[in-house]
């Protein structure tokens, strides 16, 4: 854990001039922005009124930020070429105190973390795991096919999590519906993922594959392909898909610096022969459905429209990192991403159908300090040959970090010591203190509304101990298609955790071994007829397996 002399409170109404952007997202109403930069984070008020909450600057770079509401906690991974901490570390971090009170540590590098009020969700290159948020204990582990970008999407808004993430399968998306303890598989594209989301409720999954000229929108309740939009002709890379708060509508931002909205019309998608989604029709359906894996058919042409494409264009931020909806506003999109200069920078803009959209607000908020002794001459000689973003490499090797060599973990002035296995979970380190959502300065740095925040409190040593005799793992999410690998079985001995980690396992005791692996070699086997992307002139194109990388 950090001492307090790792940070400094500082609050700044200006970028910073000694900073790069690393890393931006919008919190789940749209209504704050989170930025990472080489020199810590900062938090961003865009509704009502925009305005920087807070600004910490932190001994090292932080890589993913990723917020909860408008609460006081944070998940924190490091980055850059000097992170805060490794990066294969997830911290969480309460901004009253202001400090780390918890810690999630993997074997590999960390590229995604999803926040709810009940869940954590982290991302790794061909895997994905879920704990429990009151006291970090293990709730699931999915295996996914090669994960480069950590796609993963949480719903944020029902009381039952659906989770999305790809499948192991490429081009397939897994959805698992926890409350009804169902898993859908959807064969959305024929090669890569690139992008995917959900909508706040769970009800729909957008997903866009690596070609990035169509995206598709599926019904989780059927697997059904109710809307398919043509983002362009040209191939791009999708950096972000985001759904308005009434699933209205639907944007895409991508590497052509362009952030695209498609209107979601439900009179169209009943005409086309598919019932309009909700909650219930979604309950009704799932509780009805015998058996706890499902497969999409293939794309009927029913489900299918014309590709119709989209409705306005915003351009203004010519590399686009992340995009979202503001808050309850109405037809305001906000776009956050670097410039032609290399500057992190947040566009707002008021949009409307088949109209030009208007320019509300744009803010520098990261200067890039590579250009703070650029001359204008030079300045004018980069910009005629272009600029496209590099992020500054962050090393994997563990042995960089002092106190982060496999085997070891500190936590205060004890160092634990642990048994390693092949497999990439560590260990959970949780601070023995209650988080409460009171600040303990004056002023409080972020606004504490709408959400309320469990408290933290690990188990005692006799539970733990009585937990650990009575549960073992339950591997019913470890697909059979990678369960061959010995290696990667969950080992309880490498944890330290102070917690049962079978605790809200999703368990389907009534699915037998053979059922499974049936359901897994349908799933292998199955084939799209259809191309999700093809052009004309992309006939010739063949995807490349992506390879499963090694674990460190």
């Amino acid at each position: 854990m950090n001492t307090d002399d790792d940070l400094d409170a500082s609050r700044s109404d200006h970028p910073s001039n000694k900073s790069q952007l690393l890393a931006c997202s919008f919190n789940q109403d749209g209504g704050c922005l989170a930025i990472g930069t080489t020199s810590g984070f900062s938090v961003h008020n865009l509704f009502p009124q925009y305005s920087l909450s807070v600004e910490r600057m932190l001994r090292g770079g932080i890589g993913h930020v990723e917020m909860l509401f408008r609460c006081n906690l944070m998940a924190l991974v490091g980055g850059g070429p000097t992170p805060h901490s490794a990066p294969h570390r997830v911290l969480i971090w309460d901004d009253h105190v202001p400090k780390e009170i918890g810690e999630l540590s993997f074997r590999q590098t960390v590229l995604r973390v999803k926040l709810r009020k009940d869940a954590i969700a982290v991302a790794l290159r061909d895997r994905v795991y879920v704990y429990h948020l009151a006291d970090l204990s293990l709730r699931d582990k999915i295996y996914t096919a090669d994960n480069p970008h950590g796609l993963l999407s949480l719903s944020t808004q029902v009381q039952d999590m659906v989770l999305a993430c790809p499948s192991v399968t490429t081009g397939h998306v897994r959805v698992e519906l926890y409350g009804l303890r169902k898993t859908m598989l959807i064969e959305a594209h024929d090669s890569t993922l690139r992008a995917l989301t959900l909508t706040a409720n769970g009800s729909l999954l957008a997903t866009a594959s690596h070609k990035g000229t169509v995206i598709r929108v599926w019904d989780v309740a059927t697997s059904q392909n109710v809307y398919e939009f043509r983002r362009g002709v040209e191939r791009a890379q999708i950096t972000c898909l985001a759904f308005s708060w009434d699933d209205q509508w639907l944007s895409c931002a991508s590497d052509k610096g362009t952030t695209h909205i498609f209107y979601c019309d439900k009179e169209n998608k009943n005409k086309t022969g598919t019932s309009t989604v909700s909650s219930s029709s979604a309950t009704s359906f799932l509780t009805s459905a015998a058996g706890s894996l499902f497969f999409s058919s293939s794309l009927s042409s029913s489900s299918k429209s014309s590709q119709p494409k989209s409705v306005c264009q915003i351009r203004g931020v010519p590399h686009p990192m992340s995009c979202a909806f503001v808050g309850d506003a109405a037809n305001l999109i906000s776009v956050a991403g670097w410039d032609a200069d290399g500057n992190g920078v947040l566009l707002i803009s008021e949009f409307a159908a088949h109209q030009e959209a208007r320019r509300v607000a744009y803010h520098v908020l990261v200067k890039n300090a590579l250009r703070a002794d650029e001359t204008e001459e030079e300045r004018r000689r980069r910009r005629a040959r272009g600029w496209k973003p590099s992020l500054p490499e962050t090393p994997d090797d563990p042995a960089a970090f002092g106190n982060l060599q496999i085997g070891e973990m500190e936590t205060g002035e004890n160092v634990l010591q642990t048994q390693t296995t092949d497999d990439d979970f560590c260990e959970v380190i949780m601070e023995h203190r209650n988080l409460t959502t009171t600040s303990s300065s004056s002023e409080p740095v972020i606004d504490d509304k709408n959400v309320t925040v469990s408290q933290i409190q690990p188990q005692t040593q006799s539970q733990t101990d009585q937990n650990a005799s009575n549960n073992n793992y339950d591997s019913k999410h470890e697909e059979s298609v990678v369960a061959d690998d010995s290696n990667d079985e969950f080992d309880d001995a490498s944890s330290s955790l102070d917690h049962d980690p079978t605790n809200g396992i999703v368990d389907n005791s009534n699915d037998n071994t053979d059922t499974n692996q049936q359901h897994t070699k349908k799933q292998s086997d199955s084939i799209i007829n259809d191309d999700d992307d093809d052009d004309d002139d992309d006939n010739d194109y063949d995807a490349e397996q992506p390879s499963k990388t090694p674990i460190q």
